[in-house]
C-alpha cells in the first residue's frame, strides 16, 4: 500500500509536466500542419496565377511572334521586366527568340540559348527551378503558341512573401503562446510546490503538537504512578504508629524504590533534553576513543546484573576501532541496549560485538529471546513507547532508554536500528561513522 501510495504521489507530481509537454507538442504539430496547408494553398494560387498570366502573354504575343514584330515583343518584355517578371520566347526548333533579362535579340533567331530547349515538352507547363544566372529559385510557366514557346518566370520569393509574413506572424504568435503557457505552467508548478511545502510544514507542526501532547500525557502518567505509591506509603507511616516492624520496613522499601524510580526518570528526561540541545549545536568536541574498551567496560559494568538474572553476557573477539566520539554517551547507549535486553528479552544469553562495515563502526547487542512483533519495530525508539506496558512497568523501565540510544546515535551522525534474529530474538545495532 505504501509503495502504491508513493507511486501515485510521484505520478501526480509528474502529471502536470507530462500534460504540458503533450500540449506543447500538439500545439507545434497543429502550427506545422497549418503552415504546410497555407504554403500549399499559396503554391496553388501562384500556379493558377502564373498559368493565367502566361496564357494572356501567349495570346497577346502570338501575332507579334508570327509576324516578327520585335518592337511589340520588346515593349511587352520591358513591361514584364519592370513588373519583375522574366519573359522568354523560345523556338520549338531550339534557340531563344527573346529574353527580357538580356539585351534585345532583334530579328535574329540564331542567338545561343541560355537555357537549352531540348524539346517543347520540357518547357510547356509549370515548374520550379533554380536560375543559373542569379542562383534564386524561379517559378516557370510556359505556353506553346504556334512554333514558339512563351515562358514567364517569377522569383519564388515574390509569391511566398505573403506566406513568409504570415508564417513569421504565426511563429511569433506560437512563441508568445508557448511562452505564456510555459509561464503559467511554471507559476502553477511553483504555486503547487509552495502549497505542498505549506502542507508539509503544517503536518510537521501537527506531528510536533501531537508528539508534545503524547509526551506530556506519558510523562504525567510515569510521574503519577510512583508518586501515588510514595504518597500512599507516607500516609500509612504517618498514621500507623502501631505498625509492625516488618510492615514499616516494607513501606520504607517502597518509598526508596519509588523515589529511585522517580530519580531515574528525571535523569533520563534531563539526558534527553541535554542530547537535543547538543544536536542543535554543530560544533561537538569529540575525542578519539577505542570502541573495544567501551564494549569491555559495559560488559564488566553489567555482568553482576546478568549473573543475577542468570543470563550469560558474552563479548567475542573485539577489534580495535578508534573513532572520534563522546565515550561516556556511547557507553551509556550500549549499556541501555544491554539493560533493555536483560529486562525484556527473556534470552538465556546476550552477545556483544564490534565490527567495521561500510565505513562505519557497528556496535551490536543480540539476544535470542521472545523478540519484538513486526508492528512494534517501527516505533520501538520512540519516547515512552512500550511493547507490553504492564510488563515494562513491572521491570522498572522508564520507556526512555531506546529513545536516548537513538539521540546519541544521531548526535554522532549515526543510526540506531533493530533487526529480527532468525529463530527468535532481536539484534540492536548502533552505527557510528569512522570519521
Amino acid at each position: 500500500m505504501c509503495y502504491n501510495s508513493r507511486m501515485t504521489t510521484r505520478i501526480g507530481h509528474l502529471l502536470p509536466g507530462i500534460l504540458a509537454a503533450c500540449s506543447l507538442a500538439a500545439c507545434v504539430w497543429v502550427l506545422a500542419s497549418e503552415l504546410a496547408a497555407f504554403r500549399s494553398a499559396v503554391g496553388g494560387w501562384a500556379e493558377r496565377d502564373m498559368r493565367a498570366r502566361t496564357l494572356l502573354a501567349a495570346d497577346s504575343l502570338g501575332p507579334a511572334i508570327a509576324t516578327g514584330d520585335f518592337r511589340r515583343i520588346r515593349e511587352f518584355g520591358d513591361g514584364c521586366r519592370d513588373d519583375g517578371v522574366r519573359l522568354t520566347i523560345l523556338s520549338v526548333a531550339g534557340g531563344i527568340i527573346y529574353d527580357s533579362s538580356t539585351a534585345p535579340v532583334g530579328g535574329h533567331r540564331t542567338r545561343p540559348e541560355v537555357e537549352a530547349a531540348r524539346n517543347s515538352a520540357d518547357h510547356v507547363g509549370t515548374a520550379i527551378r533554380r536560375s543559373r544566372t542569379t542562383g534564386t529559385e524561379m517559378f516557370y510557366c510556359a505556353q506553346l503558341t504556334g512554333e514558339s514557346i512563351v515562358r514567364l518566370a517569377v522569383p519564388l520569393s515574390r509569391f511566398y512573401a505573403p506566406f513568409q509574413r504570415a508564417r513569421l506572424g504565426l511563429v511569433l504568435a506560437g512563441l508568445v503562446g508557448a511562452a505564456s503557457f510555459l509561464f503559467i505552467f511554471i507559476f502553477t508548478h511553483q504555486l503547487r510546490a509552495r502549497i505542498r511545502e505549506r502542507e508539509r510544514q503544517l503536518a510537521e507542526l501537527q506531528r510536533a503538537e501531537r508528539f508534545r501532547s503524547e509526551f506530556i500525557a506519558n510523562l504525567t502518567h510515569e510521574i503519577k504512578t510512583p508518586l501515588t505509591g510514595i504518597l500512599g506509603a507516607v500516609d500509612l507511616l504517618d498514621g500507623g504508629d502501631d505498625l509492625p516492624p516488618d510492615s514499616r520496613k516494607t513501606l520504607y522499601g517502597l518509598l526508596r524504590g519509588e523515589s529511585v524510580r522517580l530519580n531515574v526518570l528525571a535523569q533520563d528526561i534531563l539526558e534527553l533534553a541535554h542530547l537535543e540541545e547538543q544536536q542543535r549545536d554543530e560544533n561537538h568536541d569529540f575525542a578519539p576513543a577505542d570502541l573495544a574498551d567501551i564494549v569491555r567496560s559495559v560488559q564488566m559494568r553489567l555482568q553482576p546484573k546478568a549473573d543475577a538474572a542468570n543470563v550469560r553476557l558474552v563479548a567475542g573477539d573485539l577489534p580495535s576501532v578508534t573513532i572520534p566520539c563522546d565515550a561516556r554517551l556511547v557507553e551509556n547507549a550500549l549499556a541501555n541496549l544491554v539493560e533493555n535486553a536483560l529486562r525484556y528479552s527473556g534470552s538465556p544469553d546476550i552477545a556483544l560485538s564490534l565490527a567495521v562495515r561500510d565505513g562505519k563502526a557497528v556496535l551490536a547487542v543480540e539476544d535470542h529471546g521472545v523478540g519484538i512483533p513486526p508492528e512494534h519495530r517501527g516505533r520501538i525508539f520512540e519516547r515512552f513507547y512500550r511493547v507490553d506496558k504492564d510488563r515494562s512497568r513491572e521491570q522498572g523501565g522508564t520507556g526512555l532508554g531506546l529513545a536516548i540510544v537513538k539521540h546519541i546515535a544521531q548526535l554522532h551522525h549515526g543510526a540506531a536500528t533493530l533487526e529480527p534474529v532468525a529463530g527468535g530474538g532481536c539484534r540492536f545495532e548502533l552505527s557510528l561513522p569512522l570519521a
